[in-house]
């Protein structure tokens, strides 16, 4: 188990340099959030992480955080970040919001331009205070609800 006695340390990389055990404990930690705890069935590992550049966030050994960001053309015309995540055990300690910032810097220095999520329609206020805007109705992804947001561009 992580403890948050100690700052995260944070790593961008390309899906291409990951190691398999590195690997493992990304799909590990989203498979504990997004297929367990939300008791949703479906089939995260996609063709779309061997495009996508990871954030990874690690206190000690213990991946605590990652998320992906995928090219435009993927999954939008515009960039996109998605996965987002933080271990369960380390919630309220704003890792999600270190997260997501570095994830929007990392994301609008590769690609200076507007960034489309689908967020989880129950963060919509998280990711409002982060200055993405609503840009759609809700609607239901994986049997969750969901919603677009779009960052104006850098």
């Amino acid at each position: 188990m992580a403890t948050s006695d100690a700052a995260a340390i944070w790593r961008f990389r390309h899906f291409d340099s990951f190691e398999t055990a590195e690997w493992h404990a990304v799909l590990q930690l989203r498979a504990r959030v997004f297929i367990v705890e939300q008791d949703c069935p479906y089939l995260d590992p996609d063709q779309k992480d061997p495009k996508c550049w990871h954030l990874e966030g690690f206190i000690g050994d213990a991946l605590v955080a990652t998320l992906r960001v995928v090219p435009p053309g993927v999954s939008y015309d515009e960039p996109s970040i998605g996965r987002v995540v933080v271990d369960p055990d380390l919630r309220g300690q704003q890792l999600g919001r270190e997260l997501m910032l570095r994830g929007v810097a990392f994301c609008q220095d590769l690609f200076p331009m507007p960034i489309r999520i689908s967020g989880q329609a129950y963060l919509q206020n998280f990711y409002e205070s982060l200055d993405f805007a609503t840009v759609s109705e809700p609607y239901l992804e994986d049997d969750i609800p969901h919603i677009e947001m779009l960052l104006p561009g850098p």
